[in-house]
């Protein structure tokens, strides 16, 4: 759990105090959401997993020499 925290700290720092707040009351509301109907937990991991791939395969090709 330590290393959960520090990671997530290490991730808001670089980001403003705007939208630290914003990404903290998306991640309170989706799991209240998630906490409320358990079949959302599902296609939220679902779609988790559609952009993690698409992030990663926008980092394989993008240029690098910009």
């Amino acid at each position: 759990m330590n290393t959960l925290l520090s990671a997530l700290s290490a991730m808001t720092q670089g980001l403003g105090p705007v939208v630290s707040i914003v990404l903290a009351a998306l991640l309170i509301i989706i799991g209240w959401l998630v906490i409320v109907y358990p079949a959302l937990l599902g296609w939220i991991i679902g779609l988790v997993l559609i952009l993690v791939g698409v992030a990663i395969l926008a980092g394989v090709f993008t240029p690098r020499d910009r």
